[in-house]
């Protein structure tokens, strides 16, 4: 996926506003110092005189008109946008991926944009600096905002797409695999701290989570109290059956990063899934409201609005919700079948696969649970009623005139005693329980430190595209994820030596044994 960081310049913004100097004045001198940054930046691909800009139809620009345009635009209330473009794949002509960015950029606002831009070649990742003037040539006011920045980067993975297919489809694989290790190092972190929980005595090793859970909140009693929260739900809907009204210009904390309604539609289903799978990281009700809130607007708009081909007997008399959907030609409802519906769960997750609205999705993911509750009700019970079955039967068999085994006076009577009894059977419950949970230590070292190294560089990444950051802190970032760079590339190198030897002594072990054969 394509990098796109904008950041603009204004006489409002409070860099501007410098006691005893115009704030337009500062505003202005602040856009020439960063085109003279990006001109000038050092590096190996910067000439002695300087990098030269280019626009929609010229290159070799010195940047003399842009800084003449800067200084003669008319009082407006951007002076100029700062964009860099950075691509997944460098570009076979990176003049030409910013052109037809810029193109499309254009046409979307329906405006003569005057723009122009500098290649910067010096680091591992190759990027663009475009500088947009504040008003474009008819003397319009140029507004680009957060809505703007999933089109710019789909622009670009459309050019990359088709200049270099094979580049693209293996970078977008990379990142796949990368969002997919992202995952699995969260889990291996929620585990970290479980057994850290262990350690301090807050949690048993051997119980399951789940039959904590049935013995907190048995499932009836949690299923009568979902089916209240449902009721309770309905009659808080609108008539148009909407719900509550969106959140704008709101933000909300979750998955340790801040969401507003800006991001994506898949952006923001992918956290309501990150929710969903993982309890100890659901947020407060309001806030998860919001987000629901936001995903159905964003689907209500992709949607055409139907509201003047309905006729009045609906709206009086509105259709009741169904209680069931289909799926590539399969019907799911509440009756399903935990399998059924865990296996449409992982179908879904899919790369490509067919998402369901945000509605249907809520209530499949309560089907879900509701089914896996049903699954765990009572299990207690059931395997206290086979422990004991099961110690019924040893001790029929041990006091057997059959058996010839000696039974010590002292521990018939201890065992006779009903608390003693009583424990043997809890041990019991462990012992069978302790059989489900896997303590074999697969951990892979290098491995997590390459998932440590992910973790830094995307940590350094987000402080690199902070708008205060400066130019200097933002070259000091830079350096230090060419570092972590170079260390994940030893650390990928180092892995494939390991899985050489082991590779070449599972040969020696497995030679070893044909010839005993």
């Amino acid at each position: 996926m394509n990098v796109v960081i904008h950041g603009y310049i204004s006489a409002r913004d409070k860099k501007s506003r410098v006691a005893g100097q115009s704030p337009k004045v500062v505003a202005v001198a602040r856009t020439l110092a960063h085109v003279k940054y990006i001109q000038h930046r050092p590096g190996d691909d910067k000439p002695p005189d300087g990098r030269t800009f280019f626009d929609e139809t010229e290159e070799n620009l010195d940047g003399r008109s842009l800084r003449k345009a800067i200084k003669e635009l008319e009082d407006s209330k951007v002076v100029a946008h700062k964009l860099t473009l950075s691509p997944e794949v460098e570009p076979l002509d990176k003049k030409e991926y910013t052109r037809e960015i810029m193109q499309q950029l254009a046409a979307e606002k329906g405006q003569d944009l005057k723009w122009m831009a500098v290649e910067h070649n010096n680091t591992a990742h190759h990027h663009i600096h475009v500088v947009i003037l504040g008003k474009d040539k008819n003397g319009k006011s140029v507004r680009i905002d957060k809505e703007d920045y999933p089109k710019l980067r789909e622009w670009g993975d459309r050019h990359l797409e088709r200049t270099r297919p094979i580049e693209f489809a293996r970078a977008r694989d990379e990142r796949e695999r990368k969002d997919k290790e992202r995952i699995e190092t969260r889990k291996k972190e929620r585990e970290a701290q479980r057994q850290e929980r262990i350690k301090e005595g807050l949690e048993l090793p051997w119980l399951h989570k789940k039959i904590v859970r049935e013995q907190y909140e048995p499932y009836n009693k949690w299923k009568s109290e979902q089916e209240k929260k449902e009721k309770d739900h309905r009659l808080e809907k609108t008539p148009n059956g909407r719900g509550d009204k969106p959140q704008i210009q709101e933000t909300i904390q979750a998955a340790g990063r801040e969401w507003s309604k800006q991001n994506t539609i898949a952006e923001l289903k992918e956290l309501n899934t990150h929710l969903w799978d993982n309890h100890d990281e659901r947020i407060p009700v309001p806030e998860y409201k919001k987000l629901i809130a936001w995903i159905k607007e964003k689907e209500r708009s992709r949607q055409p609005d139907q509201t003047e081909q309905r006729k009045t007997p609906d709206k009086e008399h509105p259709k009741k919700e169904k209680d069931s959907f289909e799926y590539q030609g399969q019907k799911y409802d509440k009756n399903s079948s935990y399998e059924k519906l865990t296996k449409l769960d992982n179908k879904l997750r899919e790369a490509k696969a067919e998402r369901l609205p945000v509605d249907q999705y809520q209530k499949f993911r309560g089907w879900i649970e509701n089914a896996d509750r049903a699954r765990w009700a009572g299990v207690t019970d059931r395997q206290l009623q086979m422990s004991k079955d099961k110690f019924a039967r040893q001790g029929a068999s041990e006091t057997s005139p059959n058996a010839n085994r000696y039974v010590n006076p002292m521990q018939q009577q201890m065992m006779s005693n009903p608390v003693v009894g009583l424990f043997m059977q809890g041990a019991s419950i462990a012992n069978e329980l302790v059989k489900l949970v896997d303590l074999r230590d697969h951990r892979d070292r290098l491995k997590e430190a390459k998932d440590n190294l992910e973790e830094a560089k995307r940590n350094k990444h987000q402080d690199y595209v902070k708008p205060e950051r400066t130019h200097e802190q933002k070259a000091r970032d830079q350096e230090t994820i060419e570092d972590i760079d170079k260390a994940i590339d030893e650390n990928r190198d180092e892995r494939k030596r390991r899985r050489k030897e082991n590779e070449k002594e599972r040969r020696k072990r497995d030679d070893g044994l044909d010839y005993m054969r």
